[in-house]
Parts: C-alpha cells; sequence; structure tokens
C-alpha cells in the first residue's frame, strides 16, 4: 500500500495575516522543522508537515512575519545554527554595482538577498525577533553552551553562546557579583532582558529574554 504524496502550497502574505489575527495570543515557534510545539504557529524555510509560515529566517527583515505580532518567540536548538558574521562587503558591492547598472531590481534583491548590509549575523537576527515580539513578549530558547560536547559534535554549529554572550542585548545586565556587565554599548541592538538563564558549561542554556521598550538612555543604533 503506498501512501498518496502530499503537496504543501506556499500562501500568500494574505492568508499569513489571517493566521496572526485568528489567535488571541501568538505564539511562534521558529526553525520549528517537523516538530512544532502544541499551540504553536511554525515557521521554517522548509514547506514541512506542521509548517504554517515559510519563511527563510536567514533573510532580513522576516517579510512574512508582521511586527509586534508575537507574545512568545520559541527557538529550540537553533541559534547555535545562525551565522554570527557580519555581512560580506564585498556582495553589498556588488549589488549596489548591479542595481546601478539596473541589471536586477530592488524588489529583486529584497525577496531572493534580503538585507545586505547589517552589523553581524545573531545580532541582526535578535533584532528581528525583537521586532516581531509585542512588548513585554518573551523570547524562549535552548542551545548547546560554547565549547560543550553538544556543541562541538554537530558540524553545523556556527555560533557558540555563553550565558555572558547575551549580556550583549541586555542594557541592565548584571554578573553574579551585582555589577553591569557594560556590554550592550558595544553593538547596542534591540534591546532585551535577561528574565531567566539557566546554563551548564558541560551541558545546555536554557533562556527567557524579554523585549525592552526602548530608552535613550540605551542609545540604540541598530535598524
Amino acid at each position: 500500500m503506498t501512501k498518496s504524496k502530499q503537496v504543501f502550497k506556499i500562501k500568500s502574505v494574505k492568508t499569513y495575516n489571517k493566521i496572526f489575527k485568528e489567535k488571541a495570543s501568538v505564539k511562534l515557534d521558529i526553525g520549528c522543522g517537523e516538530n512544532k510545539q502544541p499551540g504553536f504557529i511554525g515557521v521554517d524555510f522548509r514547506k514541512l508537515p506542521g509548517v504554517d509560515v515559510v519563511q527563510d529566517l536567514s533573510l532580513f527583515p522576516w517579510a512574512e512575519i508582521p511586527s509586534e505580532c508575537a507574545d512568545m518567540v520559541m527557538a529550540s536548538h537553533l541559534l547555535e545554527h545562525i551565522d554570527p558574521s557580519p555581512s560580506d562587503p564585498r556582495l553589498s558591492g556588488l549589488i549596489d554595482l548591479l542595481l546601478e547598472k539596473r541589471l536586477v531590481t530592488k524588489k529583486e534583491i529584497d525577496t531572493s538577498v534580503g538585507e545586505y548590509r547589517y552589523l553581524g549575523g545573531f545580532v541582526r537576527f535578535l533584532d528581528e525577533v525583537w521586532r516581531v515580539l509585542k512588548y513585554d513578549g518573551q523570547l524562549i530558547a535552548v542551545f548547546p553552551y560554547a565549547g560543550s560536547h553538544g556543541f562541538w559534535q554537530d558540524p553545523t554549529h556556527i555560533n557558540p553562546i555563553t550565558h555572558v554572550t547575551l549580556a550583549y542585548f541586555d542594557p541592565l545586565a548584571k554578573d553574579s557579583d551585582g555589577n553591569l556587565y557594560n556590554l550592550y554599548q558595544i553593538y547596542r541592538p534591540k534591546p532585551f532582558k535577561i528574565v531567566k538563564c539557566f546554563y551548564d558549561p558541560n551541558g545546555f542554556i536554557e533562556v527567557a529574554l524579554e523585549k525592552r521598550r526602548i530608552d535613550p538612555s540605551y542609545n540604540v543604533i541598530s535598524k
């Protein structure tokens, strides 16, 4: 007995907006693959069973996800796969040249490349999470601690994160002695609050980051 082949059609932006508006509480499971959390809207770049919104999370901005739509964003074993590198200046120069010579259109670049100038992939990624979250909404994430066996065993793990890495995204983050880390000022991304952070240097990090409102004292400079 053979199973009939499932056909997955790419939904329109209008259909996606309906998905978000129909729910009183929107919870996104980004990079869910085929393992979407119950009660969540599944987001992945692949058209898999359980994926509600097809979106390449490496292209910024996430065109299929509206701003301030989510009460919660779940990222289970995803952040360690996000390329932390800044954009290649050669790529941006080439795209500028193609646009100048009118060999491609801005719409084509937006669709196929997305933003091609940004500070760093991971910084820009969390800026985008901040955008889609409602104020006081939270990012819940779990990932292997940088340098642990769980991190190094997978050849696709390219983004090492420790508990201190998270302080780069919280302007008021403090160390175990109660002193400000003062790491946020280096890149000044969109601000989060570290609500919870449990970690084992030989295992995993479980973290809850809450979207902060922008305060002039944070001196945010990223998009």
